[in-house]
């Protein structure tokens, strides 16, 4: 079995441990965190958070600290990449006494490494979410971008649109946040309560730039947690939602196979015709992935065809 060293703090981890699987993360929760920035621009590590995480077992609960990392590449001109899902620091379950010992000697290691807190003294007045807020920005910045031309030869903007909300979901992912804390995080972003989030109305909606939902409803819906993807459906049921978002990338989503295409089956439905019009709805009754997207498609085609032709 391999181990390898949790810095300064001198804290053995298992690089083969179950724990620091995906699902092994899944079975704990985050109880408190902290997120730092690299303050200077040498090392690719620019983000990192640290949490006291706990889970229930038979003998009582127990603790541990994860540590992730997100790299920010805005020198390079790249999009910020995930560096993996986290680590726990312990190779054994920790009491709390001992779990608050080790988070307090991880986070001064980081702080001598160059980290500062968010929001913290050093943090040059940025707030404990600006991180999640950069990361949405570079996306819609990257999309801008192709939109005007800038990025020479590439992929039309619906395939930006899909690569954004990619890499958005997978750096959100792999840092571990809980689906509590990124709703928080959210919010926060968009200015809005977490009641607004969780519980949207058309107001909200029309405070909502198109882009941002775009970006973001992917990944309510296609997130692994019930309750992300509840908020999604919610943002989802309202009326003009759909009518918010660019054309060709509806089509992209009705398109394809995931919880998305099915999310939209039913406004598809009822709307299809006016979502998308007669010749994307063609289109998807031969490329629509999901069953019902594509026999929806399939039935508003045949409505609509002229009299006499195949």
């Amino acid at each position: 079995m391999a181990y390898g060293r949790g810095g300064a703090a001198g804290v053995l981890f298992e690089t083969g441990d179950p724990w620091n699987t995906r699902a092994g993360m899944a079975s704990w929760s985050e109880s408190r965190g902290t997120t730092l920035v690299l303050t200077h621009a040498r090392g690719p590590d620019r983000y990192a958070r640290v949490s006291l995480v706990t889970k229930r077992t038979l003998l009582g609960q127990a603790h541990n600290v994860r540590e992730a990392r997100a790299e920010d590449v805005t020198r390079s001109g790249r999009e910020p990449e995930a560096l993996g899902l986290g680590r726990m620091l312990s190779w054994r379950w920790l009491g709390e006494g001992e779990a608050e010992s080790l988070l307090s000697a991880r986070l001064r290691t980081l702080e001598a490494l160059g980290y500062k807190v968010l929001g913290g003294a050093g943090g040059a007045g940025r707030g404990p979410w600006d991180w999640l807020r950069d990361l949405v920005t570079r996306q819609l910045e990257r999309r801008d971008q192709f939109e005007r031309g800038d990025g020479g030869e590439a992929d039309p903007p619906t395939h930006q649109a899909h690569a954004g909300v990619a890499s958005l979901r997978e750096s959100l992912d792999r840092l571990g946040l809980e689906p509590s804390a990124l709703i928080e995080g959210i919010a926060t972003i968009l200015e809005l309560d977490q009641q607004q989030l969780r519980e949207p109305t058309a107001e909200t909606l029309r405070e909502l730039e198109p882009e941002l939902l775009e970006l973001l409803l992917p990944v309510w819906l296609e997130h692994a947690s019930d309750e992300l993807r509840e908020i999604g459906k919610r943002w989802l049921a309202l009326p003009a939602t759909v009518y918010e978002v660019d054309v060709a990338l509806l089509e992209r989503w009705v398109g394809g196979e995931g919880p998305l295409a099915a999310a939209l089956a039913p406004r598809l439905e009822r709307e299809g015709l006016a979502l998308l019009g007669p010749e994307a709805l063609a289109r998807l009754a031969h490329t629509a992935k999901h069953p019902r997207a594509k026999a929806t498609a399939t039935r508003w085609r045949d409505r609509t065809r002229p009299p006499g032709r195949l």
